[in-house]
């Protein structure tokens, strides 16, 4: 007989994913096309001025799901940078450090065809210390990449995954979309450090921008 609790795993994971596709839906519609404002999903007016003006645009999102306490969201920035190159930092995880938010280690553990398995360190103003492996997907052609916690291995967090998207702008600029659904856990921790990490959480395409024109600009080509 088989236990229940491998079947629930496995049906919350198959929830978590529905719940991503549809994340990545809604914002596959508001990157594109970028000059259309409104509509469904679609970018407003106010947020479309906001990009122009070089400005991060940012929707936060939270989400209690059974037991999940989920955090997260979609932003937006638009990158003084051709599309080519903005893909390209993002796959050089030898400068995530510069990209994500406390940072402290990022290694590509493994590699086959569009897949990666890469882990993660981050620590948190001396309070927390976590770790966790992340799969990615990389749609090289849509410049697209989807990424979500490996559940096989032990990890810091509980849950995460996301997408990030770039798309051509005018001028020869590219606008980064980006989400995320994270659980990153309980303890009096992370009670401390939540609302900073949901803040920072979002702020990962203003910091791939201030990379990618400023001490990346050089390093891609």
């Amino acid at each position: 007989m088989v236990s229940p609790g491998p079947l629930r795993d496995s049906r919350k994971s198959r929830a978590l994913w529905r719940a991503a596709a549809a994340l990545v839906c809604g914002l596959l519609a508001a990157a594109t096309p970028i000059a259309r404002a409104g509509g469904e999903g679609g970018l407003s007016p106010t947020e479309l001025a906001r990009l122009q003006k070089g400005e991060l645009v940012q929707r936060p999102v939270r989400e209690q799901r059974g037991d999940m306490e989920l955090m997260g969201g979609s932003s937006y920035q638009v990158i003084d940078a051709r599309p080519e190159i903005v893909w390209q930092a993002l796959l050089d995880t030898s400068h995530y450090d510069r990209m994500l938010p406390q940072l402290a280690e990022a290694r590509v553990l493994s590699e086959q065809g569009d897949a990666r398995k890469v882990f993660m360190r981050h620590t948190t103003a001396g309070l927390v210390d976590t770790s966790y492996y992340l799969d990615l997907k990389l749609d090289h052609a849509q410049r697209d990449l989807a990424f979500r916690v490996d559940e096989s291995k032990d990890n810091g967090i509980r849950a995460a995954w996301g997408f990030y998207t770039v798309r051509p702008h005018p001028g020869g600029k590219s606008l980064l979309a980006y989400a995320v659904m994270a659980d990153i856990g309980q303890g009096l921790g992370v009670a401390v450090v939540r609302g900073t990490v949901h803040t920072w959480m979002l702020k990962v395409p203003w910091m791939v921008k201030r990379f990618v024109e400023g001490s990346g600009r050089h390093i891609y080509h």
